[in-house]
């Protein structure tokens, strides 16, 4: 069997674990969670949610104050203009100051734990959660509505023009109003772990899945556009520039897809497995592979800059434009500092 096959298994498997473990708090070692701002970096993992400068790698704060053996974090922060979003392994949900890391509140009620990136509208959160629903979160901590599907929640969901779109491993791609009532939904081949894109004009939404397919759906009613077959599956993140769709699959292959047709434009091969898909450069794209090896290419497919880290990458870069961060473990540190042009600023392993 492939080291990528064997090493998604294990994610999978591990994760899985916690639903069912018999010990007091969950017992799994995961990928760093990253988001990025303007001046700050923010990594989810173990037992805190750190900020760090993005200049120097340095600790600014750190949440909670003291671990707790039952609170675990891997889940990607939600980063807004004054707040932080983020769930726990211990089934809660916490919005902190942005600047001091202050919780404000933490929402309690789910039944499953928090590993997908949220989102929010209009001071409301939309928490994807493992026990299969999407929750809805006022501003003070208070639940709104809870919509329920068939299996885990991994994915963030997209909202365009008060719909909400979500993404679950029951295979569906669901359409929400935004009080949480469906308005359509539609089966895909495979699960769906990623967060959609959509087309500028608001009238096709991309999917990718671990069918390995990228889907595009006319966003009033669902149908399906066109459909690309990928070799292997789709988990990470998709890229949407113009007319072309950006997407990597688990065999380390890499394709510009016409948005308008599906027709693939062009396809690159990297040197093992992309997990976290695909994030967005000024003059390119940038991915990280499962053996640490983080690569960039224009958007016409040419080497633009690749680094070498020692360590795993399960999740896509982040960058404010100007600083790219990337996570690793099994390796010597957990965060990497880059500028665009590919050299390294820094490295650390945080620590309350």
């Amino acid at each position: 069997m492939k080291k990528n096959k064997i090493s998604i298994i294990t994610i999978l498997l591990g994760l899985t674990l916690v639903l069912s473990a018999c010990v007091a708090g969950p017992r799994v070692t995961g990928t760093p969670g990253l988001s990025i701002s303007e001046e700050t970096a923010y990594v989810a993992y173990g037992n805190f949610v750190y900020s760090l400068d993005v200049d120097s790698g340095s600790v600014a704060w750190s949440y909670p104050s003291e671990p707790s053996a039952s609170v675990v974090f891997y889940a990607q922060p939600l980063v807004t203009d004054s707040f932080i979003y983020v769930g726990d392994l211990a089934n809660q949900f916490h919005k902190l100051n942005k600047d001091t890391g202050t919780a404000l509140w933490t929402f309690s009620d789910a039944n499953g734990y928090f590993i997908g990136k949220a989102a929010e509208n209009e001071g409301v959160v939309f928490a994807p959660s493992n026990d299969g629903s999407l929750y809805a979160i006022d501003e003070n901590g208070d639940l709104l509505w809870a919509f329920e599907t068939q299996h885990y929640l991994w994915a963030q969901p997209l909202i365009h023009d008060e719909t909400i779109f979500m993404g679950s491993m029951d295979h569906s791609m669901y359409a929400l109003s935004l009080a949480g009532e469906e308005r359509w939904s539609v089966k895909l081949s495979g699960a769906i772990v990623n967060a959609p894109i959509i087309s500028e004009d608001g009238s096709t939404l991309y999917v990718s899945s671990l069918g390995s397919e990228l889907v595009a759906l006319d966003t009033s009613d669902g149908t399906s556009i066109w459909t690309f077959e990928s070799e292997e599956s789709i988990w990470g993140e998709m890229v949407l520039v113009e007319s072309t769709v950006f997407i990597a699959d688990s065999d380390g292959n890499v394709y510009a897809v016409d948005a308008s047709n599906g027709a693939e434009l062009w396809k690159k091969k990297v040197s093992s497995a992309v997990i976290g898909g695909i994030a967005q450069l000024e003059d390119g794209i940038v991915l990280a592979t499962d053996e640490g090896l983080i690569k960039a290419f224009d958007f016409e497919g040419n080497s633009l800059w690749e680094a070498t880290l020692e360590g795993e990458a399960y999740q896509a870069p982040v960058t404010n434009g100007q600083i790219l961060i990337a996570g690793t473990i099994e390796g010597e540190n957990l965060v990497y500092g880059f500028d665009v042009d590919g050299v390294q600023l820094w490295s650390t392993t945080p620590e309350n």
